[in-house]
């Protein structure tokens, strides 16, 4: 009988992980995290978790139907009761079905901004980075209809990303226009392409009747070739949606953020108007595409709630670390060093079983090995589990009253009181 494998598109993440593929590393997951939870903090975002499966009904009415997402990405479901129900494909209508059930954009003038670090699920082709269980850290901010605000998301997730080290970073900008602007390219985008509908790709001349603006997001030849020549969105804006790119881009600017404008880029979400982004990442070929995100003043009102502009992005994160590696960025590491515990006999345990807990009450990690190994064998463990000091007790230093502190990197070993071997530690790593 063969052995039970992870399934299919899934992975596990390990504490030593794969060095190759630097999404299986705990210890990576731990240091993006915590930068995402720092920035996001800085930035008031609070943290919000919302089930990993919803309705399907959500997706099909948030996300839209008519986005590939929906349409062969999801993994949909009847439960025993009957109900249909999806895992999560991505973050944005979850957290807005939370707000409107839960009431947090009910008063007059609300506002709420929030972040989440969650698995998302799509039924794709897995490849590197790209598997049917991946996961996002992303933001979404309500009840601001202003540009200063989509200009806030922005900033936040390029400084993410320079937090985590990540180099030649190239922020893609463009404009959807409200509602109204929206229909009128949609329109003039269609009889654009409609007398070359021959030439477009298959899955886009499906687009065309059903969502045409995805045609231009398309990276099929095809299609790159038929939509030369095509409209741009920004010749259908109205005066409102002029203003607030125009005020996206002076603020951007203000804030030394460099940004190409590009009129292809519209995001694969039905409900986005106005403001959309996208951040790519140099040297990582084809797939450099970090995460991106944009405005979606109707989303609230379409999922039964009042009318609440809002505005956030996603970003992926095996993605993340792989652009980290292909740079050759090594991501801060926070966890203070280790200390090992050697035991010279049973007298000597028992002590170190009582040092070991005042270390760990002192916030020192420690461990130790109690199975009675020798000195030899309880060193090479020590090293084996990386750590950075040892602490040796044995019948001479349980009559001295003193301990002998090594620093197993550079092997320098002191005696030190048994009464002052937890400060010492405490002033070591803390450096």
């Amino acid at each position: 009988m063969s052995k039970i494998q992870a399934p299919k598109g899934t992975y596990d993440i390990l504490p030593d992980g794969n060095p190759k593929d630097p999404w299986t590393v705990s210890a990576n997951w731990q240091a993006i995290e915590r930068i995402a939870r720092e920035v996001a903090a800085l930035y008031h975002f609070r943290e919000i978790r919302t089930p990993i499966y919803e309705y399907t009904d959500l997706f099909h009415r948030g996300t839209g139907e008519t986005t590939d997402i929906v349409r062969r990405e999801t993994f949909t479901f009847t439960d025993r009761g009957g109900d249909s129900l999806t895992l999560r494909p991505e973050g944005t209508p979850g957290v807005v079905r939370a707000a409107v059930q839960h009431n947090l954009l009910a008063d007059q003038g609300s506002r709420l901004k929030v972040f989440y670090i969650a698995p998302n699920f799509r039924y794709e082709r897995p490849q590197r980075g790209r598997y049917h269980q991946h996961h996002q850290f992303g933001v979404e901010a309500f009840g601001i209809a202003q540009p200063e605000q989509d200009a806030e998301c922005i900033t936040l997730q390029m400084d993410f990303y320079r937090r985590c080290g990540v180099k030649d970073l190239s922020l893609r900008l463009n404009t959807l226009g409200d509602a109204e602007s929206k229909k009128r390219y949609r329109d003039a985008l269609v009889q654009f392409l409609e007398p070359r509908k021959s030439q477009l790709s298959e899955d886009s001349q499906r687009r065309l009747t059903e969502n045409p603006l995805r045609i231009l997001d398309s990276k099929d030849e095809k299609d790159v070739k038929a939509r030369e020549g095509a409209p741009a969105a920004q010749e259908y804006l109205s005066e409102a949606s002029q203003t607030h790119f125009a005020r996206v881009q002076e603020l951007l600017t203000q804030g030394s953020i460099p940004f190409v404008v590009d009129s292809t880029l519209v995001r694969g979400l039905d409900y986005y108007t106005n403001t959309v982004w996208e951040v790519i990442a140099g040297g990582l070929g084809a797939q450099n595409s970090m995460g991106g995100g944009g405005r979606y003043d109707n989303l609230v009102e379409t999922l039964d709630g009042k009318p609440t502009p809002g505005v956030g992005f996603g970003s992926g994160l095996e993605r993340l670390l792989i652009a980290l590696e292909a740079q050759g960025v090594d991501l801060p590491k926070s966890s203070p060093p280790l200390v090992w515990l050697i035991s010279l006999g049973d007298a000597a345990r028992d002590a170190n079983l009582k040092l070991i807990q005042e270390l760990r009450q002192h916030n020192i990690p420690a461990d130790m090995d109690p199975t009675g190994r020798s000195a030899k064998a309880q060193f090479k463990l020590a090293d084996r589990e990386g750590a950075a000091y040892a602490i040796t007790v044995g019948e001479t230093e349980l009559s001295s009253g003193n301990v002998v502190l090594k620093n197993l990197k550079t092997t320098e070993q002191t005696a030190i009181a048994r009464s002052e071997i937890v400060a010492h530690l405490q002033s070591l790593v803390t450096k």
